[in-house]
């Protein structure tokens, strides 16, 4: 049984919502504690501003957010009152929460590296700083070999990264790899982008303050 500590608002539902109805809807194999809740409840919003949506709360938001479009990879289950969208990841076989702004559901999402309800069960908040680990201090991220697709990477990695260097600076670093693309950003936030980016370019090296490597690019 499920054990919420900070909610002010808890609603159950009244109709009967079986699992058939759930999965066919979202054309995924839903995990069963995700089902169970949506039996349960209607809705649960948290006093940090966290709201959890029943299954018809939910269909409505997928659809106005049009998240199959945009994030097909995705379901979103929830808000944080401020314009962040909860979601979890389809067919992924774990409850990890993940988080993207509703505006920019496009763009690579972000992890909590954190368990759905255990998230729930205390006193749930997306707060970015709290998701560096210490093993984020310092990572650096480099540019060790010419990317595929030249053009794209420079404007993908400026975006995805939130750069502040321009395209021009960007190229003239491309004659001289290995060069180091940016610092001092948190690996938990950046490390699933970083990965997507790796998959389409296959040129970025990640390694931490203690030089280490994180991330490196598939040999060619």
């Amino acid at each position: 049984m499920l054990n919420f500590k900070s909610t002010f608002l808890i609603t159950r539902t009244e109709r009967i919502i079986d699992a058939n109805e759930i999965h066919t809807h979202f054309q995924t194999n839903i995990p069963a504690e995700v089902i169970e809740f949506w039996q349960s409840f209607e809705e649960v919003a948290f006093e940090s501003g966290v709201t959890i949506y029943g299954f018809d709360v939910a269909k409505e938001r997928n659809a106005l957010y049009e998240v199959s479009v945009y994030a097909p990879d995705y379901m979103l289950l929830g808000d944080d009152g401020g314009g962040q969208g909860v979601f979890l990841k389809k067919n992924s076989g774990h409850l990890n929460v993940y988080y993207q702004d509703l505006g920019a559901l496009s763009s690579p999402f972000y992890s909590l590296d954190i368990d759905l309800f255990g998230w729930l069960e205390n006193d749930p908040t997306i707060d970015e700083e709290e998701c560096d680990s210490d093993e984020s201090d310092g990572i650096k991220v480099y540019v060790v070999s010419i990317p595929n697709q030249t053009n794209t990477f420079m404007l993908a990695i400026r975006t995805y990264l939130h750069l502040n260097c321009s395209i021009n600076d960007i190229r003239e670093k491309l004659d001289g790899v290995p060069f180091l693309l940016t610092k001092d950003i948190p690996f938990m936030r950046y490390r699933e982008t970083i990965d997507k980016l790796n998959q389409t370019y296959n040129c970025l090296e990640v390694r931490n303050a203690k030089n280490e490597v994180l991330i490196r690019p598939a040999k060619k």
